[in-house]
């Protein structure tokens, strides 16, 4: 049992074919321009900034930072961090003991694992600590990547790149900021 349907017109099929083409390469352009937009680098000499709240529970202590970062590639492979916060050290009974202030500057040397990957490999190779930072290392040690009070120590971080304006920095454990990059003013 065959059925007698006509056969579209090869002027119909010559214009669904130049449709679908037309169609097909117009989402080739949007994904490539998106993909493009997404993957250029991170932007030079231009600050990120992001607030940042850490939480640690060690031997029965209870340690709290919210604070202030600022992220900035720098030229020839070097990252600036800028760090300003308050810290808490809790004891028993959410006694306070220590309540300390963070105000540092770190100076890295980065190396990017892989064209392929998020991944960054931190070295810092200079702290500046304001008169006033005054956390302890026992508090430090708590909420702190080692690279932040240790010279010479490197950390692995990841960066993620949403968009033009957005990164989240991640450890590998956990993200540790979301960052918005904004023009130096």
């Amino acid at each position: 049992m065959f059925s007698h349907k006509t056969v579209p017109s090869s002027r119909l099929l010559i214009i669904s074919a130049l449709l679908i083409l037309n169609i097909s390469a117009t989402a080739c352009v949007i994904y490539l321009n998106k993909a493009h937009s997404v993957q250029r680098g991170f932007p030079i000499n231009i600050s990120c900034r992001g607030n940042m709240i850490v939480e640690a529970r060690y031997d029965k202590l209870e340690a709290k930072m919210v604070s202030s970062l600022s992220f900035t590639f720098l030229n020839n492979n070097k990252i600036l961090i800028s760090l300003s916060g308050v810290s808490y050290l809790r004891g028993e009974n959410n006694s306070l003991i220590r309540r300390d202030i963070v105000l540092r500057n770190v100076y890295y040397n980065y190396v990017h694992e892989s064209k392929d990957s998020a991944v960054y490999s931190l070295t810092s190779s200079r702290i500046n600590r304001d008169a006033i930072d005054n956390i302890d290392a026992k508090t430090a040690k708590l909420l702190l990547l080692n690279s932040f009070f240790i010279s010479g120590h490197t950390d692995t971080l990841l960066l993620r790149k949403y968009d033009d304006n957005t990164m989240l920095i991640e450890t590998t454990q956990s993200p540790v900021v979301l960052c918005v990059f904004s023009p130096l003013r």
